[in-house]
């Protein structure tokens, strides 16, 4: 191999390297935002349940009446 393949074989090798580093930093901020969006997501779901919690618990409980969709 002659210095002119190797000098074009080390140039194609960090236009590689530099392609995955972006990638690399892409798939990052995505899993970042991902990320935030789940816990904002979770916080959502835990004020809803409680929600969900106290709403019934106001509501009266009778044994014997149904249902209104009966």
């Amino acid at each position: 191999m002659n210095t002119s393949q190797i000098n074009q074989r080390i140039d194609e090798l960090e236009f590689k390297l530099q392609f995955q580093e972006d990638t690399i930093d892409s798939l990052n901020q995505a899993l970042i935002s991902q990320q935030k969006d789940m816990l904002l997501m979770r916080e959502k779901l835990v004020l809803l349940g409680n929600q969900l919690e106290s709403y019934r618990q106001q509501q009266p409980i009778h044994d014997g009446d149904r249902p209104p969709h009966y």
